[in-house]
Protein backbone atom coordinates (compact mmCIF):
# COMPACT_ATOMS: atom_id res chain seq x y z
CA UNK A 1 0.00 0.00 0.00
CA UNK A 2 1.59 2.91 -1.02
CA UNK A 3 1.76 5.19 2.13
CA UNK A 4 1.86 8.73 -0.23
CA UNK A 5 -1.27 7.57 -1.27
CA UNK A 6 -2.76 7.22 1.83
CA UNK A 7 -1.49 10.57 2.74
CA UNK A 8 -3.56 12.19 -0.28
CA UNK A 9 -6.71 9.95 1.15
CA UNK A 10 -6.62 11.41 4.68
CA UNK A 11 -5.86 14.97 3.31
CA UNK A 12 -9.12 14.54 0.92
CA UNK A 13 -11.11 13.47 3.96
CA UNK A 14 -10.30 16.26 6.20
CA UNK A 15 -10.52 18.64 3.88
CA UNK A 16 -13.91 16.94 2.30
CA UNK A 17 -12.95 18.16 -1.07
CA UNK A 18 -11.39 17.17 -4.24
CA UNK A 19 -10.15 20.59 -5.49
CA UNK A 20 -9.31 21.85 -2.11
CA UNK A 21 -7.35 19.38 -1.15
CA UNK A 22 -5.52 19.09 -4.29
CA UNK A 23 -4.45 22.96 -4.02
CA UNK A 24 -3.18 21.80 -0.56
CA UNK A 25 -1.11 19.22 -1.60
CA UNK A 26 -0.01 21.35 -4.69
CA UNK A 27 -0.95 18.57 -7.21
CA UNK A 28 -3.54 18.63 -9.91
CA UNK A 29 -7.04 17.75 -9.22
CA UNK A 30 -7.03 14.74 -12.05
CA UNK A 31 -3.79 13.81 -10.07
CA UNK A 32 -5.59 13.68 -7.07
CA UNK A 33 -8.48 11.76 -8.13
CA UNK A 34 -6.30 9.39 -10.24
CA UNK A 35 -4.36 8.54 -7.12
CA UNK A 36 -7.36 8.03 -4.83
CA UNK A 37 -8.87 5.73 -7.28
CA UNK A 38 -5.57 4.09 -7.41
CA UNK A 39 -5.70 3.32 -3.95
CA UNK A 40 -9.78 2.20 -4.04
CA UNK A 41 -8.11 -0.33 -6.61
CA UNK A 42 -5.66 -1.31 -4.11
CA UNK A 43 -8.35 -2.24 -1.56
CA UNK A 44 -10.97 -3.25 -3.18
CA UNK A 45 -13.38 -1.32 -2.48
CA UNK A 46 -15.04 2.13 -2.53
CA UNK A 47 -13.39 4.89 -0.66
CA UNK A 48 -15.17 8.06 -1.15
CA UNK A 49 -18.88 8.98 -2.16
CA UNK A 50 -19.81 12.66 -3.62
CA UNK A 51 -22.15 14.44 -2.30
CA UNK A 52 -23.41 18.15 -3.08
CA UNK A 53 -20.95 19.66 -1.19
CA UNK A 54 -18.32 17.61 -1.63
CA UNK A 55 -16.62 14.16 -0.64
CA UNK A 56 -17.49 11.98 2.30
CA UNK A 57 -15.61 8.76 3.46
CA UNK A 58 -17.99 5.78 3.22
CA UNK A 59 -17.84 3.04 6.06
CA UNK A 60 -14.47 0.91 4.72
CA UNK A 61 -13.20 4.66 3.74
CA UNK A 62 -13.54 5.78 7.43
CA UNK A 63 -12.34 2.30 8.65
CA UNK A 64 -8.92 2.86 6.43
CA UNK A 65 -8.82 6.54 7.48
CA UNK A 66 -8.45 5.32 11.22
CA UNK A 67 -5.11 3.24 10.34
CA UNK A 68 -4.10 5.78 7.91
CA UNK A 69 -3.53 7.90 10.35
CA UNK A 70 -1.46 5.46 12.61
CA UNK A 71 0.28 4.35 9.47
CA UNK A 72 1.33 7.71 8.33
CA UNK A 73 2.49 8.51 12.28
CA UNK A 74 4.92 6.02 12.12
CA UNK A 75 6.18 6.49 8.90
CA UNK A 76 7.39 10.28 10.35
CA UNK A 77 8.19 9.03 13.83
CA UNK A 78 11.03 6.60 11.38
CA UNK A 79 12.43 9.26 9.32
CA UNK A 80 12.61 11.43 12.31
CA UNK A 81 14.40 9.13 14.05
CA UNK A 82 16.64 7.59 11.08
CA UNK A 83 17.42 11.41 10.28
CA UNK A 84 18.77 11.95 13.93
CA UNK A 85 21.02 9.01 14.32
CA UNK A 86 23.47 8.77 17.41
CA UNK A 87 23.06 7.86 20.43
CA UNK A 88 20.95 11.05 21.19
CA UNK A 89 16.94 9.73 22.35
CA UNK A 90 15.33 11.11 19.04
CA UNK A 91 11.78 10.49 17.07
CA UNK A 92 8.14 11.62 17.19
CA UNK A 93 6.17 10.65 20.05
CA UNK A 94 2.36 11.71 20.20
CA UNK A 95 0.27 12.06 23.32
CA UNK A 96 -3.06 12.36 23.71
CA UNK A 97 -4.80 13.92 26.47
CA UNK A 98 -8.35 13.82 28.03
CA UNK A 99 -9.84 17.04 27.24
CA UNK A 100 -12.25 18.39 30.99
CA UNK A 101 -9.13 16.85 32.70
CA UNK A 102 -6.40 18.10 34.66
CA UNK A 103 -4.22 16.95 31.23
CA UNK A 104 -4.30 19.75 29.00
CA UNK A 105 -2.49 21.54 32.41
CA UNK A 106 0.31 19.13 31.68
CA UNK A 107 0.89 20.42 28.16
CA UNK A 108 3.38 23.21 28.07
CA UNK A 109 5.17 21.54 31.29
CA UNK A 110 5.99 18.46 29.44
CA UNK A 111 6.61 20.41 25.77
CA UNK A 112 9.06 22.57 28.24
CA UNK A 113 10.86 19.53 29.47
CA UNK A 114 10.85 17.41 26.25
CA UNK A 115 12.59 20.33 24.46
CA UNK A 116 15.56 20.81 28.09
CA UNK A 117 16.25 17.31 27.88
CA UNK A 118 15.90 15.77 24.76
CA UNK A 119 15.41 18.28 22.19
CA UNK A 120 15.60 15.69 19.40
CA UNK A 121 12.19 14.28 20.31
CA UNK A 122 9.09 15.93 18.34
CA UNK A 123 6.25 16.19 20.43
CA UNK A 124 3.02 15.49 19.39
CA UNK A 125 0.26 16.86 21.64
CA UNK A 126 -3.44 15.99 20.58
CA UNK A 127 -6.82 16.53 22.27
CA UNK A 128 -9.49 15.95 19.46
CA UNK A 129 -9.53 12.57 17.53
CA UNK A 130 -12.14 10.93 15.42
CA UNK A 131 -11.92 7.62 17.94
CA UNK A 132 -11.90 7.76 21.85
CA UNK A 133 -8.10 8.06 22.80
CA UNK A 134 -7.80 4.23 24.13
CA UNK A 135 -8.61 3.03 20.24
CA UNK A 136 -6.22 5.56 19.22
CA UNK A 137 -3.43 4.10 21.33
CA UNK A 138 -4.86 0.69 19.80
CA UNK A 139 -4.40 1.73 16.45
CA UNK A 140 -1.10 3.67 16.43
CA UNK A 141 -2.01 6.91 16.29
CA UNK A 142 -1.22 7.97 19.04
CA UNK A 143 1.54 6.95 21.08
CA UNK A 144 0.19 7.11 24.36
CA UNK A 145 -2.48 8.83 26.21
CA UNK A 146 -3.47 10.43 29.65
CA UNK A 147 -7.38 9.88 30.28
CA UNK A 148 -10.28 8.99 32.60
CA UNK A 149 -9.74 5.56 32.62
CA UNK A 150 -12.97 4.04 30.91
CA UNK A 151 -12.17 0.54 32.56
CA UNK A 152 -11.17 -2.75 30.66
CA UNK A 153 -10.16 -2.05 26.74
CA UNK A 154 -8.74 -5.44 24.87
CA UNK A 155 -5.25 -4.65 23.64
CA UNK A 156 -3.89 -1.24 25.84
CA UNK A 157 -2.56 -0.95 29.71
CA UNK A 158 -4.55 1.26 31.74
CA UNK A 159 -1.32 2.98 34.46
CA UNK A 160 -3.53 4.47 37.11
CA UNK A 161 -2.01 7.68 38.14
CA UNK A 162 -4.04 10.13 40.32
CA UNK A 163 -7.57 10.24 41.49
CA UNK A 164 -9.90 12.86 40.44
CA UNK A 165 -12.53 14.32 42.30
CA UNK A 166 -15.36 16.24 40.87
CA UNK A 167 -16.57 19.45 41.92
CA UNK A 168 -19.78 22.16 40.80
CA UNK A 169 -17.89 24.91 38.88
CA UNK A 170 -20.35 28.42 38.89
CA UNK A 171 -19.29 31.87 37.60
CA UNK A 172 -17.94 34.42 40.24
CA UNK A 173 -19.71 36.85 38.13
CA UNK A 174 -23.10 35.55 39.77
CA UNK A 175 -24.50 35.06 43.46
CA UNK A 176 -23.14 31.86 45.08
CA UNK A 177 -25.85 29.13 44.35
CA UNK A 178 -25.88 27.74 47.29
CA UNK A 179 -25.95 29.01 50.95
CA UNK A 180 -24.38 25.78 52.23
CA UNK A 181 -20.79 27.90 51.84
CA UNK A 182 -18.75 25.64 49.27
CA UNK A 183 -20.47 22.32 49.66
CA UNK A 184 -23.37 21.60 47.37
CA UNK A 185 -26.24 19.13 47.37
CA UNK A 186 -27.51 16.93 44.35
CA UNK A 187 -30.93 18.23 44.81
CA UNK A 188 -29.51 21.64 45.04
CA UNK A 189 -27.79 20.99 41.74
CA UNK A 190 -30.63 19.65 40.00
CA UNK A 191 -32.14 23.05 39.98
CA UNK A 192 -29.29 24.35 38.11
CA UNK A 193 -28.68 24.73 34.52
CA UNK A 194 -25.48 22.22 33.54
CA UNK A 195 -23.00 22.69 30.51
CA UNK A 196 -21.40 19.90 29.64
CA UNK A 197 -19.63 17.70 27.21
CA UNK A 198 -21.46 15.17 25.04
CA UNK A 199 -23.01 11.84 26.63
CA UNK A 200 -20.04 9.56 25.46
CA UNK A 201 -17.70 11.50 27.52
CA UNK A 202 -16.40 10.88 31.16
CA UNK A 203 -17.31 13.41 32.85
CA UNK A 204 -20.31 13.72 31.76
CA UNK A 205 -21.35 9.83 32.28
CA UNK A 206 -20.06 10.08 35.86
CA UNK A 207 -22.56 13.15 36.40
CA UNK A 208 -25.55 11.93 34.95
CA UNK A 209 -24.93 8.83 36.83
CA UNK A 210 -24.66 10.17 40.39
CA UNK A 211 -28.04 12.16 39.67
CA UNK A 212 -30.00 9.24 38.27
CA UNK A 213 -28.97 7.42 41.58
CA UNK A 214 -30.37 10.21 43.58
CA UNK A 215 -33.46 9.46 41.64
CA UNK A 216 -32.75 13.29 40.25
CA UNK A 217 -32.54 14.64 37.19
CA UNK A 218 -29.52 16.79 35.45
CA UNK A 219 -31.07 19.59 33.52
CA UNK A 220 -27.92 20.17 30.71
CA UNK A 221 -28.81 23.68 28.88
CA UNK A 222 -26.20 22.75 26.23
CA UNK A 223 -23.53 20.43 25.60
CA UNK A 224 -20.23 21.84 24.27
CA UNK A 225 -17.06 19.77 23.09
CA UNK A 226 -14.42 22.73 22.81
CA UNK A 227 -12.74 23.45 26.56
CA UNK A 228 -12.53 27.15 25.73
CA UNK A 229 -16.05 27.94 24.36
CA UNK A 230 -17.33 26.00 27.54
CA UNK A 231 -14.85 28.04 30.13
CA UNK A 232 -16.16 31.12 28.36
CA UNK A 233 -19.76 29.79 28.42
CA UNK A 234 -19.20 28.91 32.29
CA UNK A 235 -17.72 32.43 33.50
CA UNK A 236 -20.69 34.37 31.19
CA UNK A 237 -22.56 32.55 33.84
CA UNK A 238 -24.61 31.10 31.19
CA UNK A 239 -24.76 27.50 33.48
CA UNK A 240 -22.64 25.22 35.80
CA UNK A 241 -20.61 22.94 35.00
CA UNK A 242 -18.80 19.59 36.63
CA UNK A 243 -14.84 19.62 36.72
CA UNK A 244 -12.12 18.41 38.58
CA UNK A 245 -10.73 20.74 40.76
CA UNK A 246 -7.23 20.01 38.94
CA UNK A 247 -9.01 20.78 35.55
CA UNK A 248 -10.47 24.34 37.28
CA UNK A 249 -7.42 25.26 38.34
CA UNK A 250 -5.95 25.12 34.41
CA UNK A 251 -8.84 26.38 32.73
CA UNK A 252 -9.92 29.39 35.20
CA UNK A 253 -8.52 32.08 36.63
CA UNK A 254 -8.91 32.05 40.34
CA UNK A 255 -11.04 34.55 40.50
CA UNK A 256 -13.30 33.68 37.48
CA UNK A 257 -15.48 31.16 39.27
CA UNK A 258 -16.46 29.18 42.48
CA UNK A 259 -16.18 26.06 43.44
CA UNK A 260 -18.14 23.53 45.47
CA UNK A 261 -18.06 19.81 46.66
CA UNK A 262 -20.60 17.81 46.44
CA UNK A 263 -22.35 17.39 49.89
CA UNK A 264 -24.36 14.25 49.99
CA UNK A 265 -22.64 12.09 47.40
CA UNK A 266 -18.75 11.81 45.98
CA UNK A 267 -18.13 12.27 42.19
CA UNK A 268 -15.08 11.00 41.16
CA UNK A 269 -12.42 8.56 38.56
CA UNK A 270 -9.10 7.61 37.75
CA UNK A 271 -6.99 9.30 35.57
CA UNK A 272 -4.38 6.53 33.64
CA UNK A 273 -1.98 6.48 31.31
CA UNK A 274 -3.02 4.24 28.40
CA UNK A 275 -0.21 2.60 26.44
CA UNK A 276 -0.52 -0.50 23.69
CA UNK A 277 -0.75 -4.12 25.70
CA UNK A 278 1.82 -5.73 22.95
CA UNK A 279 3.68 -3.15 20.99
CA UNK A 280 6.70 -1.73 23.29
CA UNK A 281 7.20 1.72 23.50
CA UNK A 282 9.92 3.09 21.33
CA UNK A 283 12.94 4.49 23.07
CA UNK A 284 11.64 8.30 22.68
CA UNK A 285 8.08 7.35 23.72
CA UNK A 286 9.37 5.73 27.01
CA UNK A 287 11.50 8.96 28.07
CA UNK A 288 8.32 10.84 27.28
CA UNK A 289 5.89 8.84 29.26
CA UNK A 290 8.42 8.64 32.43
CA UNK A 291 9.00 13.10 32.21
CA UNK A 292 4.87 12.48 32.40
CA UNK A 293 4.94 10.64 35.17
CA UNK A 294 7.06 12.61 37.08
CA UNK A 295 4.84 15.65 36.30
CA UNK A 296 1.80 14.37 37.45
CA UNK A 297 3.44 13.22 40.79
CA UNK A 298 4.54 16.62 40.69
CA UNK A 299 1.07 18.47 40.63
CA UNK A 300 -0.41 20.10 43.77
CA UNK A 301 -2.65 17.54 45.85
CA UNK A 302 -1.26 14.19 44.70
CA UNK A 303 0.48 11.40 46.30
CA UNK A 304 3.95 12.15 48.17
CA UNK A 305 3.02 16.33 47.91
CA UNK A 306 1.41 18.09 50.27
CA UNK A 307 -1.06 20.82 48.46
CA UNK A 308 -0.65 24.46 48.88
CA UNK A 309 -3.46 26.14 50.51
CA UNK A 310 -6.00 27.11 48.19
CA UNK A 311 -6.99 30.57 46.71
CA UNK A 312 -10.18 32.37 47.83
CA UNK A 313 -12.19 31.33 45.09
CA UNK A 314 -11.01 27.37 44.99
CA UNK A 315 -11.81 27.20 48.96
CA UNK A 316 -12.96 23.76 49.60
CA UNK A 317 -13.37 21.54 52.63
CA UNK A 318 -10.76 18.61 52.48
CA UNK A 319 -13.61 16.28 54.14
CA UNK A 320 -16.64 15.61 52.47
CA UNK A 321 -19.61 13.43 53.71
CA UNK A 322 -20.24 10.80 51.95
CA UNK A 323 -23.10 8.30 51.66
CA UNK A 324 -23.28 4.41 51.86
CA UNK A 325 -22.34 2.72 48.22
CA UNK A 326 -22.15 6.34 46.65
CA UNK A 327 -18.99 5.86 44.69
CA UNK A 328 -19.54 6.02 40.59
CA UNK A 329 -17.23 4.02 38.57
Amino acid sequence: MDTRRLGYFVRVVDVGNITRAADSLHITQSALSQHISALEHDVKTRLLERTGRGVVATASGRSLYRYAQGILRLEKAARIDLRAGGDTPAGLVTVGLASYSMAPGLAVPLLRAVRERYPNIQLQLIQNLTVVMSQAVLLGQVDMALIYDPGYVKGVVFEHVLEEDFCLISSARLPPVTSRGDTITLKEASRLGFILPSEVHTVRRITDAAFHAAGLHCSVVAEIEPGMVLRDAVVSGLGVTVLPLTATRAHFAPDEVRAYRFADCRLHTAMSLCTPEVQPLSEAAALVADLLRTLIRDQPGTAGRREPPPTSSYTIKDTVPRMPNSDLP
